[in-house]
């Protein structure tokens, strides 16, 4: 069987901002699956230093502009005729999208709908394309693969016809993400915060994701405990958040904060299992994979409200108003002055919902991909 994948989101699936997810879970796939040839098709260069298998035959078709009909000239013309002369048997859709003009069947993986409040990480070009053929992808997708409770509820409240071809892919978590001994959390607060304790973000610098609001939080706790608390943020500069990282050297507690652009998994595993406590801003990702993660390491959570982050922590995070920013920085002062609180949310941390791997959902999204066709109401 010949798959064709859009692997053009791959190019900003980056550890820090997105989890990597799609990346590991195709690459997951296409080692699972070495009889079946998979055709990648990104838009640019494929990412540097990504090791395809043997049965994967990356393709570039290069995107010829920003503008909103680049992208659907892309999508709609551009794939399927590079398509056309491999002859591919399904379609993977990694960014959720499928070409509207092809009949291959097609499978989409959806992480959020973020995009509908014009949210997305997306720029406003695909936004706007994407709010506006979202239907259409739904409807003519044979299967629909998420990553979580909260983008299938996403999903069925956007298009509740489509429920019959709904699954939700078991996540996966590396091994490096462990508790980690009083030594190594001390040589870890060295390296990246001075020997300090730390708050960590584990985000991109886009306005999405409520850094401007971590930083006056933060700003906040600085004055009124004249603590030597640093926050580390580990997460890429986007065109989107340009004018937060344009800010950044002008904020007044500039020197207690320690921006990472391009943590690798090892770096997370570290920075998270050091940390003092993760501070989860983003509201609307559909898969809260740093509270899975400082979860793991045995750190506690305190986020900004949000149905991603409530699904992943349940009763085990300090959850603060999004119309309340004093809030978050009460929160943020409590973890930080009260021990017994910090160890009452680490006794409440659930039962782990993660996988070692992504190695069930590369299989759960096979099945989703060649399993019996779903039949709409």
């Amino acid at each position: 069987m010949k798959i064709a994948v859009n692997a053009a989101c791959l190019r900003r699936d980056l550890p820090a901002d997105t989890g990597a997810v799609a990346t590991q879970i195709i690459v997951t796939l296409c080692r699972q699956q070495p009889a079946h040839q998979f055709i990648l098709f990104f838009d640019g260069p494929a990412p540097g230093g990504m090791e395809f298998p043997p049965n994967v035959t990356p393709v570039v078709l290069p995107l010829r502009g920003e503008k909103a009909w680049h992208y659907y000239w892309w999508l709609e013309w551009q794939l399927p005729r590079a398509m056309k002369p491999f002859q591919p048997d399904v379609y993977l859709g990694l960014d959720g999208t499928l070409p509207l003009r092809s009949k291959i069947p097609a499978t989409l993986l959806i992480r959020d709908l973020s995009f509908l409040l014009d949210a997305g990480l997306q720029s406003p070009a695909q936004q706007k394309r994407l709010k506006k053929n979202l239907m259409n992808y739904l409807w003519r997708a044979r299967s629909i693969a998420v990553l979580s409770e909260t983008g299938k509820d996403a999903v069925l409240d956007f298009a509740p016809s489509v429920a019959s071809k709904l699954s939700v892919l078991d996540i996966g978590l590396s091994d490096l993400y462990q508790p980690l001994e009083w030594d190594d959390r001390e040589a870890i607060k060295r390296e990246f915060a001075g020997g300090a304790e730390y708050f960590l973000v584990t985000a991109g610098l886009h306005p999405r994701n409520n850094i401007m609001p971590v930083f006056k939080a933060f700003s906040a706790l600085k004055r009124r405990q004249l603590s030597s608390i640093k926050l580390v943020i580990a997460g890429s500069a986007t065109p989107a958040g340009a004018d937060i990282a344009k800010a950044l050297p002008s904020y007044k507690f500039r020197n207690d904060v320690n921006w990472i652009q391009e943590a690798d998994q090892e770096t997370l595993a570290k920075l998270t299992g050091g940390a003092y406590a993760m501070i989860y801003p983003v509201r609307l990702d559909g898969l809260a994979m740093p509270v899975y993660a400082a979860q793991k390491c045995q750190v506690p959570v305190v986020a900004i409200e949000g149905k991603a982050a409530k699904e992943a922590a349940g009763d085990s995070a300090l959850f603060s108003d999004p119309a309340n920013l004093d809030d978050l920085s009460d929160k943020m002062s409590r973890i930080y002055k009260d021990e017994q609180l910090r160890s009452l949310l680490l006794a409440k941390i659930p039962p782990q919902k993660a996988f070692s791997s992504w190695e069930k959902a590369a299989e759960e999204l096979w099945a989703a991909m060649t399993g019996p066709v779903p039949q709409n109401p």
